[in-house]
């Protein structure tokens, strides 16, 4: 699933001086990829990705943004927050509803031969460095690893094992990123919530986005929030297939959005975006439906 970063208002306490230490070191990276974006659009471009994120844990409520777990929200204003990252033009997918009269295997094929090229070393080694130095989790537990191994399966898949950098945040809320195509970023309560089916099924989602990163940011600035829900939808059926490619139980993308929504939402409320997003009902049924559509592949045979 990608995980969506809505827009939230943060409710807590002050934090200590180690967080506020952290939170300057991802305002700074804001002030520099695209903060004038985040004022007028009220949310966060994917390479300020958790600048705002660290905002939101009070006591600054100026500008309160948060992970919220439904979709990838940050992809949005990556060419204008990261302007030596521009996205890579890829061949435009069909919409969800259409997708579903087509046949599976050719879109499949697709998925194959439409794949992104991945971004060049110096360009990875860029969006790396312009993350803040602190704030990375290290400390993982074995559990914790093993998830995180478990996604190898996925990335080599899908053309990614040697491309993405995983790093692990400390953050309060659930959730993770796909920054400047280079890196997975994943809260640590997101890594402690989800099962590895379930990491796998989120990863898988944000890999989708790579398919679509030039039309949602086409999208975004002709403001077509119809256009932008139905690319999450998208981003779904990609993960679906994925999935179903690698004989991982396909249920587990919807069981990872649910319990991400929950957590998140029981904790900092309704984030102030949802309208802009598919509701967790819709993904729920278009995922059903997907994965119906991408069986009758597999009984075909």
């Amino acid at each position: 699933m990608g995980f969506c970063f809505g827009i939230r208002r943060a409710v807590g306490r002050a934090s200590t001086s180690g967080v506020q230490g952290l939170r300057s070191a991802w305002t700074r990276v804001l002030a520099v990829s695209g903060s004038a974006a985040l004022a007028e659009h009220r949310m966060t471009g994917l390479s300020a990705v958790l600048a705002t994120v660290l905002l939101s844990c009070t006591p600054l409520l100026s500008l309160d943004t948060v992970i919220y777990g439904t979709s990838l929200r940050a992809n949005e204003l990556i060419a204008e927050a990261s302007r030596e990252l521009p996205p890579q033009p890829t061949r435009p997918l069909s919409n969800s509803r259409n997708l579903l009269a087509t046949d599976p295997s050719a879109f499949v094929q697709f998925l194959k031969t439409a794949r992104p090229e991945p971004v060049s070393a110096e360009n990875k080694a860029r969006a790396l460095s312009s993350l803040p130095e602190e704030g990375e989790v290290t400390d993982l537990s074995t559990s914790a690893r093993l998830k995180l191994a478990a996604l190898t399966k996925v990335l080599r898949a899908t053309g990614r094992e040697s491309v993405y950098d995983i790093q692990v945040i400390d953050l309060p809320q659930a959730g993770l990123a796909l920054h400047a195509r280079a890196v997975i970023l994943i809260s640590e309560p997101a890594l402690t919530l989800l099962d590895a089916d379930e990491l796998q099924a989120q990863v898988a989602h944000e890999v989708g986005h790579e398919y679509v990163w030039t039309e949602r940011e086409r999208s975004f600035r002709l403001g077509d929030r119809s256009r932008l829900k139905d690319l999450e939808l998208m981003c779904d059926a990609i993960a679906i297939v994925t999935l179903h490619g690698l004989g991982i139980d396909v249920s587990r993308l919807m069981t990872g959005v649910q319990k991400l929504t929950r957590f998140n939402r029981g904790r900092f409320g309704m984030a102030e975006n949802e309208k802009d997003y598919p509701t967790v009902a819709e993904r729920r049924a278009f995922t059903g439906a997907v994965a119906t559509w991408t069986s009758a592949q597999t009984g075909a045979r």
